[in-house]
């Protein structure tokens, strides 16, 4: 697409699209509370978080598999078909499977393949979701837009473990509502994203296989520093956040003895948290950067160390609430330079492999920590903040001689 026609182009995009941001909150907030639910339902049932450890490190291995594939998808295909689509798959697999399992004793198959199905679903979602902003919204509205969605989510995950943590106290109230629930959300999300409207470039036929593709989009990341960057800063840091994540409903539940309503008020202070940092980061723009970024995780790393000498609920309750400001700023900022480096070519390339990359270790650290969090109690926020500081300063470290190397 020539000059003119990029122009023209830019002219019909939006600078705000409500239908894109309801969305986001709408797929978001459901997922929280089929979560929240999950995660609350496991640990009480089983008295760890052993399961709930091995069902995140296989929801992972799907996307991870699915990653692969997702950006060359959203590269050739039609970004809102593929995310309708994929939100409709979900929507029907999650009601069909609640209809299935038994709540009093969940079946371990039933499980799984509600974790695959959920999954598949948000392995392509997510990143057509990203991908397709520059197709409604203009570009120099893509910042500002950037923090609005951040803020949508953020307000999804805040409202989702509170709604949950209503739902709990309700008697009839058990896993297979949870799962319904969600998969009714999930119809709706599709239906809302059937009315985006999209004004993508003219997509370039190409002849190369799904594979050469992929391979394409490694070397086009590669290349530019700021985009491998991201990258690099997104495998450690969703490693650190994952670990987190699964260390949390057993820290409030069984070292502090925390009640379902004080983990889910804790998770809507997060998520508030996030939404703060949603609008700060869209008025003030030029704080969205990588350079501010890891001044962030220094700042959470040591609030980690922190509370685990601490050792008090009121010390976790806020490393939650900051987590939660620091995840939402990240994924506003990693996204916004995504966005802006990235040509329109490589743009479903290099979401896709964002996603990869947020998902590559995260079985790993997920049944690691599934097991751990029981042995090494509060010291988990130790190993946490230890590893996010060192793996943030590493990083940094081998970036500024990659650039220092450009430079020569």
């Amino acid at each position: 697409m020539d000059a003119a026609q990029e122009q023209k182009r830019q002219e019909r995009l939006a600078k705000f699209s409500l239908p894109l941001l309801t969305s986001n909150f709408a797929s978001v907030f459901g997922e929280g509370v089929y979560r929240f639910g999950l995660n609350w339902f496991l640990v009480s049932t089983y008295g760890n978080a052993e399961l709930l450890g091995w069902l995140t490190g296989f929801g992972f291995i799907v996307y991870l598999l699915n990653d692969m594939y997702v950006g060359a998808v959203l590269d050739r295909f039609n970004r809102k078909w593929v995310l309708v689509l994929s939100d409709l798959f979900g929507a029907i697999g999650m009601i069909a499977l609640s209809l299935m399992i038994n709540p009093d004793s969940p079946q371990t198959w039933i499980l799984f393949a509600i974790t695959a199905v959920m999954y598949i679903d948000i392995s392509y979602a997510y990143p057509s979701g990203r991908a397709i902003l520059p197709d409604v919204i203009k570009k120099s509205s893509l910042a500002r837009f950037n923090a609005y969605v951040s803020a949508a989510f953020s307000a999804g995950q805040a409202l989702g473990p509170l709604i949950g943590g209503i739902l709990l106290r309700m008697d009839w109230i058990n896993l297979r509502s949870f799962m319904f629930l969600y998969g009714m959300l999930l119809l709706v999300t599709a239906g809302i994203n059937l009315i985006i409207k999209t004004h993508p470039q003219p997509i370039i036929e190409t002849s190369e296989s799904f594979v050469e593709s992929l391979k394409n989009g490694f070397k086009y990341v590669y290349r530019m520093p700021k985009l491998f960057e991201s990258m690099l800063v997104t495998v450690w840091a969703n490693f650190c956040f994952e670990a987190f994540i699964i260390s949390m409903p057993f820290l409030v539940q069984k070292t502090y003895n925390g009640s379902a309503q004080k983990y889910s008020l804790a998770l809507t202070a997060a998520a508030v948290s996030g939404i703060a940092a949603g609008f700060i980061l869209a008025r003030y723009t030029k704080f969205n950067n990588l350079d501010t970024l890891y001044t962030d995780f220094f700042v959470l790393g040591l609030a980690f160390v922190l509370a685990a000498f601490i050792n008090i609920m009121w010390a976790l309750i806020l490393v939650i609430i900051l987590n939660g400001f620091v995840r939402s700023a990240f994924v506003i900022k990693v996204n916004t330079v995504r966005q802006e480096e990235s040509s329109s070519e490589y743009l479903g390339r290099v979401f896709g492999l964002s996603f990869f990359a947020t998902d590559l270790f995260v079985p790993i650290v997920s049944i690691t920590f599934g097991y751990g969090v029981s042995k090494m109690g509060v010291w988990s926020l130790l190993v946490i903040g230890m590893m996010m500081i060192v793996g943030m300063i590493l990083i940094r470290l081998y970036m500024r001689r990659r650039y220092q190397a450009a430079q020569i």
